[in-house]
């Protein structure tokens, strides 16, 4: 049974990512249900007691929470949240309302008007909850203190009248205190979790994408190709003897040209190109909507960049090539297979006697 009802009230929660509409699609699936419940039963018991006015009112107030809920769940995938929401509080704020000017059962109604502020902050965020709450709080104040009790159906005192209405300015208070503080906390893990997440999608050492960023839009542009059938091209880089930078100069001198050869490619490449930090002394560059000839002509490019401008640091200058390796990828060429052959090249380009890229072609 609990797990019926779990399942039930978080229906919907399963389709969006977003904490924040996850936390809306809850809330809406509860306050809903809760409604319609609690109002259609008091509404039986008002008809029970022959209280038909306010039998008539709650029962409509549940068909509104009903309606709500339906609203919410016919149009759930297009996020359409608003109109459900907006039911719901009017719902509440008009059932309210009524309960002050009629008493409801034994002249209690008013007590039910402290739902209001945390129903209006958690639906309409901090600033829509505080003039939907304000708002209600005036409509409270006519209708309790207009001249004679000409608007009201209830008797109350004065004492009782001005009782409610500072509680339920303490708890508008405490209301938009806690929904700023639930907010500024969301926005605060939020920003962490994106920044969190943009770490694990780069490399640590050269700031550029890394191995597991490049895989996923690989996998993106790929998907593009095989709608659009088109073609992608790659390029697998290899750093000239390396081993022989880090046994000559050290590691630090090594990790340097890593940096400053990211920097080189990234000022190199064209602004639709990604590069990504593969592994070691491996990059691949992402070349979209480009076939092989075209590849050919980028791969050159960065290849005599690297060529022509040697690396410096701390008064030492290290002169660095690199081997290219191409591979292309079309509908009826996967990407794996792409990098499979971008290796083979690179292979073939060192065997070659390195800074060179393969296969090549007349540009």
């Amino acid at each position: 049974m609990k797990q019926l009802l779990l399942s039930y009230l978080n229906r919907g929660t399963e389709l969006y990512d977003d904490p924040e509409k996850r936390h809306k699609i809850l809330i809406i699936n509860w306050f809903g249900t809760v409604g319609f419940s609690i109002t259609f039963i008091l509404g039986i018991n008002a008809y029970l007691e022959n209280n038909i006015s306010l039998a008539i009112t709650l029962l409509l107030s549940s068909i509104l929470f009903f309606l709500s809920l339906q609203n919410h769940w016919l149009f759930l995938k297009q996020y359409r949240f608003e109109t459900s929401s907006t039911l719901i509080q009017l719902s509440l704020i008009t059932l309210m309302l009524y309960l002050v000017y009629s008493g409801g059962s034994n002249n209690t109604g008013p007590l039910w008007v402290f739902l209001v502020p945390p129903v209006m902050m958690f639906f309409g965020g901090l600033k829509g909850g505080l003039r939907n709450t304000l708002g209600f709080i005036l409509c409270y104040c006519v209708i309790m203190f207009y001249p004679d009790d000409q608007l009201l159906q209830a008797s109350y005192s004065y004492e009782f009248k001005t009782r409610v209405l500072y509680s339920l300015m303490t708890l508008t208070f405490l209301a938009g205190y806690y929904e700023y503080s639930r907010h500024q906390s969301f926005l605060h893990v939020k920003q962490l979790s994106e920044k969190f997440e943009q770490q694990a999608r780069r490399d640590h050492l050269t700031n550029i994408p890394n191995r597991r960023a490049m895989m996923e839009q690989l996998s993106y542009e790929y998907a593009r190709v095989v709608r659009n059938n088109n073609t992608m091209s790659i390029l697998l880089i290899d750093v000239d003897y390396f081993k022989h930078v880090n046994d000559q100069y050290g590691h630090k001198y090594g990790d340097e040209v890593l940096v400053k050869l990211a920097k080189l490619f990234e000022g190199t490449l064209r602004k639709q190109d990604m590069i990504s930090r593969w592994g070691g002394e491996e990059f691949l560059i992402l070349l979209p909507l480009t076939p092989l000839n075209d590849a050919y002509e980028v791969a050159e490019k960065v290849r005599l960049t690297i060529k022509n401008h040697p690396i410096e640091y701390e008064n030492t200058t290290i002169p660095i090539t690199v081997s290219i390796g191409i591979g292309s990828a079309d509908k009826d060429h996967t990407v794996d297979s792409a990098i499979t052959r971008a290796d083979e090249h690179l292979y073939q380009a060192k065997e070659g006697g390195r800074n060179c890229v393969y296969p090549q072609m007349a540009s």
